[in-house]
């Protein structure tokens, strides 16, 4: 029986087998169509609702963070303005009471608007009052200057930042001589490739600083946190005083 069966299947013709492998394969080909394309359409669909939703949630950040630049700027611009408008009134060739009350109110201002400000506007701000004069005649202890980026190649000698915040500050390549960061929190902070020579750390805290290629010639570090900073024994070396100071390995060194 079965070899009468096979041909018989032999007998077809070649158009009878492509008619019969069509009417079995194109629903099965139409079948699986049905469930895919659906499905890619709908993964599309989500891909595309994602995009925009990133897009929206990226636009609004742009729009937040242009709203805050704004905000800051106009804080600083406010602040310079009445800085210069109590400058007019000061005297510097003498110290009356009436100097004095001016002081009180720039540095109450000052207090103020660097509590206010980002990094960027809190070193413009510290610029003014270097150009004003007024940095060293004002006391801004206690202020958070932390993620300070100062321009490289800036001249900032003689740089009062006594008993401060300034945790990750950038200082590469600044010229900071004779510069005073005495009792200022420094932690993290980078002195590349500067000119910290005759420079004032007395008990500061200088942990995990870069001190790489910096010239710290006659720099005071008495009684200075100075673990894990990287600064070489030949820089050491050269400092004026290390009374009291914790190194770089750990140890301290006697009062």
């Amino acid at each position: 029986m079965l070899k009468n069966k096979f041909p018989n299947c032999l007998n077809h013709s070649l158009f009878e087998w492509i008619n019969l492998i069509s009417n079995v394969f194109i629903p099965l080909i139409i079948g699986i169509l049905t469930i895919v394309l659906p499905l890619q359409q709908e993964n599309l669909n989500e891909h595309q609702h994602e995009n925009s939703k990133t897009i929206v949630f990226n636009n609004r950040l742009s729009y937040i963070q242009s709203l805050h630049d704004e905000q800051y700027q106009n804080i600083l611009n406010i602040y310079q303005q009445a800085l210069m408008n109590l400058i007019l009134k000061y005297n510097f060739s003498n110290n009356s009471i009436e100097n004095e009350r001016i002081l009180l109110i720039i540095r109450t201002k000052t207090l103020h608007v660097l509590r206010q400000l980002d990094p960027v506007r809190k070193l413009s701000l510290i610029q003014l009052l270097i150009d004003s004069g007024i940095q060293y005649r004002i006391n801004i202890s206690h202020v958070d200057l932390s993620s300070l980026i100062f321009p490289p190649g800036s001249f900032y000698n003689h740089l009062q930042f006594i008993n401060i915040l300034a945790r990750n500050i950038s200082l590469k390549n600044i010229y900071l001589f004779q510069s005073n960061f005495s009792y200022s929190i420094l932690d993290d902070s980078l002195f590349l490739n500067s000119n910290c020579s005759y420079a004032d750390f007395r008990y500061a805290s200088l942990q995990r600083t870069d001190w790489t290629n910096t010239d710290v010639t006659q720099a005071i570090f008495n009684y200075t946190n100075l673990y894990q900073a990287k600064l070489t024994k030949e820089q050491l070396a050269k400092v004026q005083s290390l009374q009291g100071a914790i190194l770089p390995n750990g140890s301290t060194v006697a009062a």
